[in-house]
């Protein structure tokens, strides 16, 4: 199995991108990424989301990159903790799936 970065393409952040603007890039995942050994796990936004809502914490606009933050236990290669988190697209996603799940999203 391919390593999750070969199979996502991280969306540009400028640092104002909110937890809803994944609605914006069909398919996205959060790939939440251990800064120190690269291990690597993709989330659902919707399923964090829903989380956030439950912890009474942030929903839709929580800036993607506070989320890393939140993230208290230790990557399960190197035993660290030092997360950091970002917005990231299948790698091949064509465009006829791209629109199909805008619809989705749409409707």
């Amino acid at each position: 199995m391919p390593p999750l970065r070969a199979r996502y393409r991280p969306v540009p952040d400028d640092g104002a991108l909110r937890l809803g603007d994944h609605r914006r890039y069909p398919g996205s995942r959060l790939l939440l990424t251990c800064a120190m050994c690269g291990w690597q796990k993709a989330y659902r936004p919707e399923r964090a989301i829903d989380r956030l809502r439950q912890l009474k914490a942030g929903g839709h606009p929580t800036p993607v990159a506070a989320l890393a933050r939140r993230v208290a236990w230790p990557c399960p290669m190197c035993r660290r903790v030092k997360w950091r988190m970002e917005l990231a697209q299948p790698a091949d996603l064509d465009t006829r799936e791209a629109k199909r799940l805008a619809g989705l999203y749409r409707n």
